[in-house]
């Protein structure tokens, strides 16, 4: 059964960060006024396959191929998964998993960015 967590911006509460666990993949999802506006892969759940599967949309969500990523393994809300905010120029969530930044999403970004994705 999947897994879903919430970070709420303490100065913004109209901002959310949303990480999603559906067993197939991780994904994390901006919301604004709780609507998603921005989103980003964070890992596969289950094997990575050796090949992309996009070519067809009946596999969504999407697994990474291999070539494409790093593979955490899967966490939880027990996990030292921490959200910042940052509301100068533009909107931005970075995504910290036990002090390593491994993803930010801003408005409008979809996919976001991801240092566990390896190649756009």
């Amino acid at each position: 059964m999947g897994s879903l967590t919430k970070y709420v911006s303490n100065d913004r509460p109209e901002f959310a960060v949303y990480i999603e666990d559906d067993d197939k993949v991780c994904d994390a999802y901006l919301l604004y006024e709780k609507r998603i506006v921005g989103d980003i892969w964070l890992y596969n759940s289950v094997p990575t396959p050796s090949q992309p599967e996009w070519h067809n949309k009946g596999n969504l969500p999407f697994l990474n191929p291999a070539e494409f990523e790093e593979n955490l393994e899967p966490f939880d809300a027990r996990s030292p998964v921490e959200v910042t905010w940052d509301f100068s120029e533009e909107t931005v969530a970075n995504i910290f998993l036990a002090s390593r930044l491994i993803a930010k999403l801003t408005v409008g970004s979809c996919p976001g960015w991801s240092s566990l994705a390896t190649a756009n």
